[in-house]
């Protein structure tokens, strides 16, 4: 891992998008990225992580933004590996990560980076606009009783606590991301990546907040390239909860999983010993449990 100076990396917000099969949305994101006043020194590292459509061809050709941009080429990590290669590459104090389709106003990056900065947060999210639904934004997210994502919209007043944070957009200091071990990497496909690493955040007594009045647009795309089909979102479900969850809980899920397409061939990955064992040290480094965690952001499970 390369590291900066003290001095330079708190003065320097690392932005970290990954892709695969991202055209024509990449430039445009960069574009505006680099167009708009972001109030914060950035760096911008792309992962192509195995796009076929040539949607990075233009950082590769020799001109402006291929010298503002630094471009790492990967052959299919899935996006929990590949933001975590673009996390080593960083040289920032703040690691924000966002999606290769949004649209950020001017101002952004300082505004998110103004609290980690601040010590106030260790990770921080803006309030997402969707264009598939452009009149309701979405001010990070929570789980409802089937453990699935459920976007919070109801806007709070200030800088406020919320319990999971989406990876479309999404800021923490570059102390945080690496005391939890980054994105899960065990999470190969799309699917519960920004829940277990928000929910790791907290109960490893980190905190997460949602600042409402930095509104990035997400664009709805008709397709999502790490998308997969539905039992690898339940073998990623199952990941997340044998990580973090108690024996409950866990059980529950396991219940969930049960009457899913292809649950039989899902436990053979999660229960590997090395998953094991990264429970055991999970829970013996936490500070805090999951119930503790369902019970501070009122989530019924």
């Amino acid at each position: 891992m390369r590291e900066a100076s003290a001095k330079g990396a708190r003065e320097l917000a690392s932005v970290i998008i990954i892709c695969r099969d991202e055209l024509p949305y990449l430039e445009q994101t960069i574009r505006f990225m680099l167009t708009v006043p972001s109030g914060y020194p950035m760096e911008i590292i792309v992962v192509d992580d195995g796009s076929r459509d040539g949607c990075t061809d233009f950082l590769r050709r020799e001109g402006e933004l291929s010298r503002q941009v630094r471009l790492i080429t990967t052959a299919g990590l899935g996006p929990a590996r590949a933001r975590n290669m673009g996390a080593v590459w960083a040289r920032g104090g703040l690691l924000v990560f966002c999606d290769a389709h949004i649209i950020v106003p001017a101002g952004w990056l300082g505004e998110l980076a103004r609290p980690v900065l601040a010590g106030q947060v260790d990770a921080v999210c803006p309030a997402l606009v969707h264009t598939g639904n452009p009149r309701l934004a979405i001010y990070g997210g929570t789980l409802n009783r089937d453990f699935s994502w459920v976007g919070l919209t109801s806007p709070p007043r200030s800088l406020s606590p919320v319990p999971l944070a989406p990876a479309g957009c999404l800021a923490v200091s570059r102390e945080a991301f690496w005391e939890v071990e980054g994105f899960e990497e065990g999470l190969t496909t799309w699917g519960y990546d920004d829940v277990e690493f928000s929910m790791k955040l907290w109960l490893f007594g980190f905190t997460v907040a949602v600042m409402p009045w930095v509104k990035v647009v997400h664009i709805s795309r008709p397709w999502k390239p790490y998308q997969r089909p539905g039992e690898n979102l339940i073998r990623n479900l199952l990941l997340l909860a044998v990580l973090h969850f108690g024996p409950r809980r866990l059980a529950r899920v396991v219940a969930m999983a049960r009457h899913s397409p292809g649950f039989s061939r899902t436990p053979v990955g999660v229960h590997a010993q090395s998953v094991l064992r990264k429970r055991r040290a999970y829970f013996r480094r936490r500070v805090h449990d999951d119930d503790w965690f369902m019970n501070t952001f009122d989530i019924p499970v």
